[in-house]
């Protein structure tokens, strides 16, 4: 019975995981000048779409960065 119990919830703790690694989020921030401007979190595709494509601002294309760097 304990390892039955044990199994399952190994089961549950990978399954979790991967799903985690697949929608992925981070918090993103642009610099403008010498500021770093928050700009929230963002996950999966939207999070490689913001790094992609970056963040306009008054007409402005801004680089964005993700995550811990």
């Amino acid at each position: 019975m304990k390892k039955s119990i044990f199994l399952a919830a190994m089961l549950v703790l990978i399954v979790g995981t991967s799903a985690c690694k697949k929608n992925k989020c981070a918090e993103c921030h642009y610099e403008q000048g010498a500021t770093q401007v928050d700009i929230g979190e963002y996950c999966g595709d939207d999070l490689k779409n913001i790094e992609a494509s970056g963040y306009i601002v008054d007409s402005i294309l801004y680089e964005v960065h993700c995550g811990e760097h």
